[in-house]
């Protein structure tokens, strides 16, 4: 339905979020340097990922009618437990995700209007699902096509308000006992292999992202798929200056002794934007709102969607459309609390939600569709022992660490994403189901785009 720009725009809105745009500025806060080559990665890694899976993915919406990514993976690999099991994974993976829009959303909230953090989340999720009830996904890329011009006119309103605040000069961050000279090089105060991780992760989970993978197969021609990524990675490279310039004006208003240290690193931009003029400051929280609602709108109706046509489907029991529709709607009520319970509980950073949320999805989807769609060995067997891993190791060690039993001394979903990987791979090459020469006939010539 929508050309290059529209879905380019809507990929930047929906994953820069509030990951990006709150707590991007809070881990600048607190680390420096070393968080930003995570954004630094990403648009690059959603230009690559348009380009080498954009005319497969949307090739299969030629051989087949496909509306879900648990869709493309049934006719992939010719099973009904691939797209079961997948559905299954990219609804908790978008349970953890939004967990990070829910906390971004209340603080959002209680900035802008004074509200508790609770009300906050009503307002915002409420004002959200009502806008999803009636539109679906389409509904969810127009909006977030908008959005991406909202956040985009406030990062020229975030440049003019850094230089005018700082002039550029960073080196009381430099000089601040508080700080210090690492909070400035281009590292950051973390060691350098996690600025290395945090490059690579990001640059390969952007095109494991549910955000982009879906847009590719809803352009009109062909052609839009390059035109999609460029857009998409260059927009998402200048709205990654809200997280670098927000963050670090934080720190220089707190080195300065502008404000005392922050309580919570989530405030970072915040404080930032309460230090503007009013028309600036107005175009800052106009661009934080859009990146949350962008994000969440996309989350809530594809999670939907993967419980009433998918997972349903997958069973045996296909629904009629217009059931799904209204299944579909009781669904987009129920998801955003399932997500409100999760972010309460889980008492983290929106950077850290943000980041887990974004672990499950690449160790879910680089494997159906980084690998699947690239490499035709990829079979029936080794894609169903790399998602079940997933699905089963995400939430686990996630309930380790809550519940303080067990932490990785690294990122958990670094393991995750790992794991579901290599048992795809090995697996794969000792079963032949849907691979190689084993592939169903109509999806042959896709693989020779």
């Amino acid at each position: 339905m929508f050309g290059g720009v529209t879905i380019g725009l809507a990929s930047m809105a929906a994953v820069m979020s509030a990951f990006g745009f709150i707590g991007g500025p809070g881990l600048v806060y607190k680390f420096g340097m070393t968080s930003i080559w995570m954004t630094i990665a990403c648009g690059p890694g959603m230009v690559y990922g348009y380009w080498i899976l954009g005319k497969r993915m949307r090739g299969m919406a030629d051989v087949t009618d496909v509306a879900t990514l648990p869709d493309i993976a049934r006719v992939r690999f010719n099973s009904q437990a691939v797209r079961g099991v997948l559905a299954v994974g990219l609804f908790l993976a978008a349970i953890a995700y939004l967990s990070s829009q829910v906390m971004g959303g209340g603080i959002l909230m209680n900035q802008m209007l004074g509200v508790s953090k609770e009300w906050g989340i009503v307002i915002m999720f409420g004002t959200t699902v009502a806008y999803m009830f009636f539109s679906g996904m389409s509904g969810s890329i127009l909006t977030d096509a908008f959005q991406g011009l909202v956040m985009l006119i406030a990062v020229f309103a975030v440049i003019i308000g850094f230089f005018m605040m700082t002039g550029g000069d960073l080196t009381p961050i430099a000089n601040s006992p508080a700080f210090g000279p690492s909070f400035v090089d281009g590292v950051g105060s973390m060691p350098l292999q996690a600025a290395l991780v945090f490059g690579l992760v990001f640059f390969v989970g952007a095109m494991g992202q549910p955000t982009m993978l879906a847009k590719m197969y809803s352009v009109k021609t062909v052609q839009d798929i390059k035109k999609a990524g460029i857009i998409g990675g260059v927009s998402y490279g200048v709205t990654s200056i809200v997280w670098i310039l927000c963050g670090y004006g934080a720190l220089y208003i707190v080195a300065t002794g502008g404000a005392g240290p922050l309580q919570s690193a989530d405030n970072a931009a915040f404080l930032f934007v309460s230090k503007l003029g009013g028309i600036t400051q107005a175009l800052v929280m106009a661009g934080l709102l859009a990146a949350i609602v962008s994000t969440a709108s996309f989350f809530i109706s594809m999670s939907s969607s993967a419980i009433t046509r998918d997972l349903i489907g997958a069973l045996g029991h296909e629904m009629a459309h217009e059931k799904q529709i209204r299944v579909g709607q009781v669904l987009q009520v129920l998801v955003p609390l399932i997500a409100i319970g999760m972010g309460i509980w889980g008492g983290r950073m929106v950077a850290i939600l943000g980041a887990l949320g974004w672990g499950f999805f690449a160790s879910v989807t680089i494997p159906t569709f980084a690998i699947g769609m690239l490499w035709k060995r990829c079979s029936t067997e080794g894609i169903l022992a790399g998602l079940w891993f997933a699905v089963i190791a995400n939430p686990a060690y996630l309930l380790l660490e809550n519940l303080k039993i067990f932490r990785f001394p690294f990122a958990g979903y670094l393991f995750c994403v790992a794991g579901a990987v290599i048992l795809t791979v090995v697996v794969s090459l000792f079963t032949k189901t849907c691979a190689g020469e084993n592939m169903p006939k109509a999806l042959k010539p896709i693989f020779k785009l």
